[in-house]
């Protein structure tokens, strides 16, 4: 199954130039769907083509109350999508034989407890490794505006962990918390500040001089954007953020992102062979299965979500969606920006990628259309039938009893293939034939019926 996601270590040579088309940005803006005639945060789009940014599409405004555009040179926060600058971070002393993947992470943090089995840098990187989320804990700690809390805090409430989740590799299960800790990993073997290193070591050599990886204070730029969530014409002021690096904290734009695709489709300064090769080489379990998330057919490596033709990452916070993503086969690559926290980055990218009239397969490249998934299931020792309506931005479960009568739906949002409605958690099998259902105190799993 592996072979699947192989991936070469040189991305940039099994594909003719391609040519942009000049009706494309005109049909990326309307698959933005930005409402008109009102102010509006939206989303700033670009698409490169063998490397060069050839489709610039900007839609709606950076700061609503002052009416100011999103252009493709404002600054963003890029939430998640910091992850990959993290990852190659880690990738670079790797290389230079300051870490080891297989090493227990107690080797260069050794603040962190002592667990029954040890947690890997690998680990960490893969997101198998069960540490907890920092955000999360930060928010029990009580600090409920992200940006009132900083890094120090964030390790603190990672290093209280007695144990992890699970047994180590044993589970997929997205985390913070693992990133934080790489950051951590970085600023120790290489004696600088996780946010300067990025900066200088990363950022810098691209001429992604719009970029930095916050420490403490956010951008004073005037072109920046704010965070809201708009919704059915509401607007509410969503600019919550943590200011620091590891998880996030990096504030960057569309033109930047161009320079960081450039590199790995053509210039290799960061993105080396071997980095590149470390970055997308998919994470395994203990017991050598794919990382899968269940529901998708993508596999999580280095920050990046690695599938059949794409690799991605997606990002969200403080009223930011983001995404970054790259067709190898094509020579593509597709950046997302927007300040509506209301939005799905990626829904949205593969909106963007339908526009472009090409026939290229979806960032989130499914190995069952969502539609495919509507039906009847069950689960064993649960009396009701499951009946679920499956769409590509969320799902709706009803229970329907014996008698015929019919519970109150629920209704789970979100992408690739990991849905919410709460506390609670829907995941699709990667087969379409059933789902895990995560709820409080319990988990099930729900087979599809005729």
């Amino acid at each position: 199954m592996m072979h699947r996601f192989a991936w070469l270590p040189l991305l940039a040579l099994t594909a003719a130039p391609a040519q942009a088309d000049p009706g494309a940005a005109a049909r990326i803006k309307a698959a933005l769907a930005v409402p008109e005639g009102s102010p509006q945060p939206g989303c700033a789009v670009g698409i490169l083509r063998d490397g060069k940014l050839t489709e610039r599409v900007n839609a709606g405004f950076a700061d609503v109350e002052a009416r100011r555009p999103i252009q493709s040179d404002t600054q963003f926060y890029a939430a998640s999508v910091s992850k990959q600058f993290t990852a190659v971070a880690v990738m670079q002393q790797v290389v230079a034989g300051k870490v080891r993947l297989d090493a227990d992470v107690r080797t260069y943090v050794p603040d962190m407890p002592r667990y029954p089995q040890p947690v890997t840098v690998q680990m960490l990187l893969n997101m198998t490794g069960g540490v907890r989320d920092s955000l999360s804990l930060l928010g029990l700690d009580g600090y409920d505006s992200l940006s009132g809390a900083d890094r120090a805090l964030g390790l603190a409430a990672v290093y209280r962990q007695p144990d992890t989740k699970f047994v180590p590799g044993s589970r997929y299960d997205y985390t913070n918390g693992g990133y934080l800790l790489l950051s951590e990993i970085v600023e120790r073997v290489t004696g600088t500040k996780f946010e300067d290193y990025v900066n200088q070591r990363v950022l810098k050599p691209l001429g992604m001089t719009r970029s930095f990886v916050m420490l403490g204070s956010r951008t004073t730029d005037a072109n920046f954007a704010k965070g809201y969530v708009a919704k059915d014409g509401k607007i509410d002021d969503a600019d919550d953020y943590p200011l620091f690096g590891g998880s996030g904290g990096l504030i960057t734009t569309i033109e930047d992102l161009a320079k960081w695709g450039y590199d790995i489709d053509t210039g290799h300064k960061i993105w080396t062979p071997e980095i590149t090769r470390l970055m997308t080489t998919p994470g395994k379990f203990n017991d050598g299965t794919p990382a899968l998330r269940g529901g998708w057919g993508t596999v999580y490596a280095s920050a990046l979500w690695v599938g059949p033709h794409w690799f991605h990452h997606t990002g969200g916070a403080g009223g930011f969606k983001t995404l970054f993503g790259y067709n190898k086969d094509k020579r593509l690559g597709v950046a997302l920006l927007c300040n509506n926290g209301d939005y799905d980055p990626l829904p949205k990218a593969d909106a963007v990628i339908a526009a472009l009239n090409e026939g290229l397969p979806p960032v989130s490249e499914p190995v069952v259309p969502p539609s495919a998934l509507s039906g009847r299931y069950k689960a064993a020792n649960v009396v009701s039938t499951y009946l679920v309506d499956w769409r590509a931005d969320g799902v709706t479960l009803t229970a329907q009893r014996p008698d015929g009568a019919k519970g109150k739906p629920m209704t789970f949002t979100g992408s690739e293939g990991q849905f919410r409605s709460g506390p609670n958690r829907l995941i699709p099998d990667d087969n379409g034939a059933g789902f895990t259902l995560e709820i409080p105190r319990v988990t099930l799993h729900f087979d599809k019926v005729q």
